[in-house]
Order: C-alpha cells, then structure tokens, then sequence
C-alpha cells in the first residue's frame, strides 16, 4: 500500500499542476466536495464502542456519530444497502428481501439478473448525480451493476466477494487521482467482513472483533491515500451500516409444515439458486387457486414466536407493502427465531450463529451512521435517524438536487454545515 499511495502521489502531483495552471483572475474557484459513502456490512450501531476501532472512533469524533440507524424492513442486506442509496423503503424499490420474487415475472431475483434495470425501484443517488452532471464511481454497491433511468456510475466494479480489501481502497484512491475534470466527487467502497463473522460466530465475538479492525484498517489506508493526494480538505467519508446482528436461538426453530401444507405455496428462500435456508421471516405467496385465508387462518397464532399478516395488514410503519414483490403473507419470527421447512435441508456453508431480518426496530437491528468532512459540523452526537435519510444526505454534501424520497431533510440537515 506504501509503494501504490507514492506512485499515486507522483501521478496526482502532475495532474493537479496542469489542472490548477489556469487560475483566472489570480484567484482558485473553490473546489466542490467530494463524498465517499463507506458501507460496511453488519456493522451493528454499538460495534465501535466494543471493539478496536480508532479510525472509525476518529471520524465519529471529528464529524457526526447517531446514536443509532434505523433499517429498513426486512432488515437485510440487499435491502438496506439500496435503501441507502434510493432513501426509499421496500415497498417502494421492491428489493423486498435478497431473493426478491417478482409475480409478474415469475421469477426470484438471481445473481445474474443484478444488471437487470426490471428490479431496481426509485433512483439511486449515483443516477441523481450523474444526471446533474455529477461523476460517480462505485466499488461496489447493490444496484450499481445495472443501468437504471438510462444511467450507470462513470466508473463500477461487478462485485467480486474474495476482491482484497487493499485492491478495494486502491481502486478508490485511483478515480480520486484522475484529473479534476474527470474525476468522480462520489464514490462508493463496500466491505462484507463483519458480517460474515457475525453469522458464523454470532455478535459480540472476538472474530466479529477481529473483522472490525480489519475493516477499521483499511479505513485508515484510504484516509491516508486521501490525505496524500491533497483532498482531505474536500472529502466527506459518510460511514453507514446495513443492519445489526443478533444471536440465533438453535431451539427456536420454527416449520410452517407443522401447520400448513406447503403444496400451494412458494416461498422464495426456500427456492434460491443457492438452495434453500431458513430465515428470520417468509414471503408466502399462495399459489392461483389456492385460498389464502385458509393458509393465513391456520398459521396465525401457530407459534407464539411467529408474527403472521397478510400483506395489507403488514404495519405501516414497516413500509413493505408491495403488490408485486411482497408475498401474500409475511411471517416474521421474534429475535433469535428462524423460519424454515421439515422436508428441505439448509444449505449454509456453516451453521449461523448470529441474524438479521428481524423487526427493523428491534434493538440489535439498528445501523451505524459516521459522518465526517468539510459538509458536516464537529463532534457531534446526533439522535438515532432512519436509513432512508442518507440519500438526501449525501445530495446535500454534494450540492445536487434530490429527487422526492421518504427521507426528510429537514430530520438531519441540524448536524450539516449551512
């Protein structure tokens, strides 16, 4: 990393000197920010305070740390990250779960269909730029792999999972060494480590540890490349998490076949390319024919671990109401439960220790949000805000117009620099 950030230093030296040459009138027109929105898989709003993290624990304590971050319902992975980029819930973007199934396509969305423009709702904040006329470069981010409103990033990555994390920050400092006419002022860069570690050996475990610092060191590489190429004083790092983490319950297991044939009944995760597994909560969509309240009559108050609605009846304040996407009914089981089948066998590579899916609003669901950078005010400890809020965040450290979203501005805007 030491030799790529000299050679990097070399390369942007000459490109600044030939692009700052032209000043007119003896003065430098004032350099318009940058933002890197830095997504880090797993990790739960309280990881910092329990781990070694002193890049992370930096930047919350030069810019802006909430309390807490909010998800989006269900509190999943896919989910959430394009949550973040859209500043819109599930029922809006219809990524409803990380197999979303369409009924008019008849299809579970699989890993080849992510450049699919048909399954990425609303407009992430990649597309807004780029439409203002704003370079964007993404390494990694779920939906940037597809052409969505006519629009892709300038620069993206197809997602690699085993992509070392120092190849990852040098990709990034790369497009942020191009000259100043080209070079994308956002820009994404996202790490899976906590959460793997999460769900192999649950929350709150020294590998979960040992992956934050990982994370946590490659944040300091990319600090450090930033300050080498002069743009520290532009750059906003907005640090922001998909979900928490909970411990699994290995007696809570929950079968729906104990209390419905499951003949008439499709139930995406049990039918992945992947193969089935169990999961926090179920979209059950009841096959043309069949009644669904008779499925829904005999699954409600089945077990006492387990939520059941049909979809209209889903409350509000979870926002999953999707006429196409979200299934017929929607079974969530309580923190540390799972929902599976008797007559199908899980596919996990390993046992899962720790979860996420559960109620967005459930304690150990909550997110982390950092922020730091020439846009956000100092030391500052915000309350707990909603996921879909960074959207119109990020718009507004960039100086761009947002498109209407279900975030509201005027929640955040108190820990933003004027």
């Amino acid at each position: 990393m030491k030799q790529f950030l000299l050679a990097l230093f070399s390369i942007f030296f000459v490109t600044a000197c030939a692009t700052l040459a032209p000043i007119m009138g003896g003065k430098q027109v004032t350099a318009e920010p940058i933002v890197i929105m830095v997504g880090i898989d797993g990790l739960r709003w309280d990881a910092i305070d329990r781990y070694d993290a002193p890049t992370l624990e930096a930047l919350a304590n030069e810019g802006v740390r909430a309390v807490s971050m909010t998800p989006v319902m269900p509190s999943k992975t896919f989910v959430n990250f394009y949550a973040l980029a859209t500043g819109l819930y599930a029922d809006s973007t219809g990524i409803t779960g990380n197999l979303p199934y369409s009924k008019e396509y008849d299809q579970v969305m699989g890993r080849e269909m992510h450049a699919e423009t048909r399954w990425w709702g609303g407009e992430p904040i990649w597309v807004t730029a780029e439409k203002q006329g704003v370079k964007s470069a993404a390494m990694f981010w779920l939906g940037s792999e597809a052409e969505i409103k006519g629009k892709r990033p300038s620069h993206w990555m197809p997602y690699e999972h085993n992509k070392p994390h120092e190849e990852r920050v040098e990709q990034v400092l790369e497009w942020l060494a191009l000259p100043e006419s080209e070079r994308p002022r956002l820009l994404t860069i996202y790490f899976s480590d906590v959460d793997s570690a999460g769900h192999r050996y649950g929350p709150e475990t020294p590998e979960v540890g040992n992956a934050v610092k990982k994370v946590d060191d490659s944040l300091a590489d990319l600090r450090a490349g930033i300050e080498k190429l002069g743009l520290t004083d532009r750059v906003n790092l907005v640090v922001v998490s998909d979900h928490g983490m909970t411990k699994i319950d290995p007696e809570f297991m929950i079968y729906l076949d104990d209390y419905v044939s499951m003949d008439n009944l499709f139930v995406p995760s049990f039918h992945s390319q992947a193969g089935p597994h169990s999961d926090p909560f179920v979209h059950i969509f009841v096959k043309d024919g069949a009644d669904i309240d008779d499925v829904y009559s005999k699954l409600k108050g089945a077990h006492k671990g387990m939520q059941i609605y049909k979809r209209e009846d889903i409350p509000a304040d979870w926002h999953l109401n999707n006429k196409d996407r979200t299934g017929d009914i929607f079974a969530v089981a309580d923190e540390g439960g799972m929902i599976f089948v008797r007559n199908l066998t899980s596919t996990y590579k390993y046992p899962a220790t720790g979860m996420h899916g559960y109620d967005r609003f459930a304690q150990d669901m909550q997110a982390t949000f950092i922020a730091a950078g020439p846009n956000f005010k100092k030391g500052v400890k915000a309350k707990a805000i909603e996921n879909v809020e960074v959207y119109g965040i990020i718009a507004r450290a960039l100086g761009i117009t947002p498109v209407k979203t279900d975030g509201h501005i005027e929640n955040v805007e108190y820990f933003m620099v004027p």
